[in-house]
């Protein structure tokens, strides 16, 4: 299986998956090498024949680097399954356990190897929730869908160059007659991830000094709706490391408790207290946690100011579906700063999962 390390300090593009119905002559696709090795097949030639075409790879519109010539030919496609998605585990840093073995795994990574590059994308299940559907009972006569089995791997992550993507989604669509759309992520599903990371390096952290060491400084990046601020289009707050430490340090913040709830929210609200102080500007951002130790409302007033972008030093994360979660794996990377950041990479893309499986951050949805 492959190592969950795989998801680690790349820049990955999402989107939502239904359903993948792979027929009757696989009935099993994660735990079926001969379905993979099937698979793989079709989508080496696939990508062969499609990319050497009269109308050509048009790569070169990402990155000049990456065109056709200049990544040469594609020498080999694997698909392998996920063991799971925790970092700290199997295959991972400690706690390798053999119960580990008979677990679903958590997804699927496909890897393209061409002659000067490596290429990746990754199609992961909801943690616990099994990805395959059972089997439906066969019709007589001709198989049709409903006499199908399908896996559900809601989250696809991809790192690839515009064309290339375009026909490997064509590819998905054509063969699992699934439907792609690209994940976007609201306003409130943007303060939701912050607050699950910076929850999740505080209760695997033994003090806020290493919360501190993991985060560095932060920076948000906030738009603005045109018939309140019609000249100002964007916002990059950079919050630097002392600063940031304060907020997580507010009377409201319950950081290194066990539960870790609201640590994020005295970030965002602690931003929006300086904000309206020294700027006079009032955050509407859609928090989906009470902004008070007393309960209060769960958004802040307002509503005409969007989270667009979340970076700092562990992970970013856009509105546009753009993800990236920074750590070290392997040898070396067992202090408590990077097992913070692993702890912490783990929830945020279980969080991201989770609204891709949920159906949240539907496209046109507001906040």
């Amino acid at each position: 299986m492959a190592n969950p390390h795989h998801l680690l300090n790349i820049s990955w593009t999402s989107h939502r998956l239904s359903p993948l119905h792979h027929g009757l002559e696989h009935d099993d696709l994660l735990n079926n090498p001969v379905s993979l090795e099937t698979y793989a097949t079709r989508l080496r030639d696939h990508l062969t024949n499609s990319l050497a075409d009269a109308q050509g790879w048009r790569a070169a519109e990402d990155d000049p680097t990456t065109a056709l010539s200049a990544i040469g030919a594609l020498q080999s496609c694997t698909w392998e399954p996920i063991s799971s998605l925790s970092f700290l585990s199997p295959q991972g840093i400690h706690e390798d356990r053999p119960q580990d073995q008979d677990r679903e795994p958590a997804g699927l990574l496909i890897t393209l190897s061409y002659e000067t590059i490596t290429y990746r994308a990754a199609l992961l299940a909801r943690p616990g929730v099994q990805p395959q559907s059972q089997k439906k009972a066969r019709k007589r006569g001709r198989p049709s869908k409903s006499s199908s089995s399908s896996t559900y791997l809601p989250l696809l992550l991809t790192r690839l160059p515009k064309s290339l993507r375009e026909s490997f989604i064509a590819f998905l669509s054509s063969n699992f007659d699934t439907y792609v759309s690209s994940l976007r992520i609201s306003s409130a599903g943007l303060c939701d991830i912050l607050e699950s990371y910076v929850a999740s390096v505080a209760s695997s952290t033994s003090s806020s000094t290493s919360v501190e060491d993991v985060i560095r400084e932060m920076q948000l990046a906030l738009s603005f709706a045109p018939p309140i601020a019609p000249s100002l289009k964007a916002l990059t707050v950079n919050i630097p490391r002392e600063t940031l430490m304060n907020f997580l340090r507010t009377p409201n913040s319950s950081i290194g408790s066990s539960t870790g709830a609201g640590s994020g929210s005295s970030v965002l609200s602690g931003l929006s207290k300086y904000l309206q102080k020294h700027l006079a500007l009032e955050l509407g951002l859609p928090l989906p946690f009470p902004t008070s130790a007393t309960g209060g409302s769960g958004s802040l007033v307002g509503g005409y100011v969007r989270l667009t972008k979340v970076a700092c030093a562990g992970f970013v994360a856009t509105g546009e579906g753009r993800l990236k979660v920074v750590a070290k794996a392997g040898e070396g990377s067992e202090d408590e700063k990077n097992m913070g950041a692993l702890k912490g990479g783990e929830a945020l893309v279980k969080a991201i999962l989770e609204r891709a499986g949920s159906g949240f951050d539907r496209e046109g949805e507001q906040g």
